[in-house]
């Protein structure tokens, strides 16, 4: 069964070292246990044949494979044919686990119980966020893969330069973005799509009355379907996603301005002053001035 390898950022993947191997046949990749860094494999001509934790993988041109740093690999069989590919050697140096493939899509951007998740950025916090690789993977843009590891090592030859060593880990998360992109190539499921159109509806139109009949016909979803989605993804109703948004977008006008609270629910699509502050006191544990002074430049 796939794996998948997700990981809480910041901070992001740290890139170490990258170089490409053309194995004759019976070449063999190196055996290696417990290296301490993850090792991404990415072949552009023939196959390799390497297991890691019980599972054989056959690396085929325009396939990836990502080896643990905390398990033992050995090359099962040698090359049938010349064998070209890239390899790269990075660390994760924040929290990371490894899943099921299936179990990840089946609930592919669902938020903690409870947590419907960030619908706007708090303006003075540091947000973490969870990225996934897929550990065994097609490649969606195989050229684009090896394009960038390619240019990744030619800046090697300068590796002694701080700058040139900055602009390989920018250039290295476009690595981890190709394979991020590679997972589920297939796309979301039909309850995710769903979900992600409603939100991007909610989003677009947060100011206006709330109405589930009016969200299906805009999107052409039952009103019930579309909750059990949003449910499931969110782990919220849209009427809770919608108030969480307007909430999240109430902070931004009390820090960013001095309109009265009265005025700051109207902007966010609240009718009464009073349900927003009942509202914004149940999300964040103080009331809206509550919330304003303690983000206000002391003037005394």
């Amino acid at each position: 069964m796939p794996s998948v390898i997700e990981f809480t950022a910041p901070p992001l993947p740290h890139y170490i070292i990258s170089g490409f191997s053309p194995l004759p046949v019976g070449g063999k990749h190196p055996s290696r246990k417990n290296i301490g860094a993850f090792d991404l494999l990415v072949v552009v001509q023939g196959c390799l044949y390497v297991e890691e934790g019980g599972h054989e993988y056959e690396i085929t041109e325009g396939h990836a494979l990502i080896l643990r740093p905390d398990s033992s690999h050995y090359s099962y069989m040698g090359c049938k044919e010349e064998t070209l590919h890239y390899w790269v050697h990075f660390q994760i140096l924040g929290d990371w686990k490894v899943i099921e493939e299936e179990d990840y899509l089946a609930c592919h951007g669902r938020y903690p119980e409870g947590e419907p998740g960030y619908l706007s950025l708090p303006p003075f916090e540091i947000t973490p966020y969870n990225i996934a690789l897929p550990q065994f993977t097609k490649l969606a843009q195989p050229q684009k893969m090896a394009e960038t590891i390619s240019e990744l090592n030619e800046m090697n030859r300068n590796i002694h330069l701080a700058s040139v060593r900055l602009r390989q880990q920018a250039l290295f998360q476009d690595v981890i973005m190709l394979l991020s992109a590679s997972l589920g190539a297939n796309g979301p499921s039909p309850q995710s799509a769903c979900a992600e159109r409603a939100a991007s509806y909610l989003r677009e139109h947060y100011r206006e009355p709330f109405s589930a009949k009016q969200l299906g016909e805009a999107i052409n979803f039952h009103p019930v379907y579309i909750a059990r989605c949003m449910q499931k993804v969110f782990g919220c109703s849209p009427s809770t996603y919608l108030l969480r948004l307007r909430i999240d977008q109430s902070k931004l006008l009390l820090i960013q301005t001095d309109l009265p609270v009265e005025r700051v629910a109207e902007e966010v699509g609240f009718n009464h002053a009073a349900y927003f502050t009942a509202s914004f006191t149940r999300f964040e544990g103080m009331a809206p001035r509550k919330y304003r002074q303690r983000f206000a430049w002391n003037k005394g």
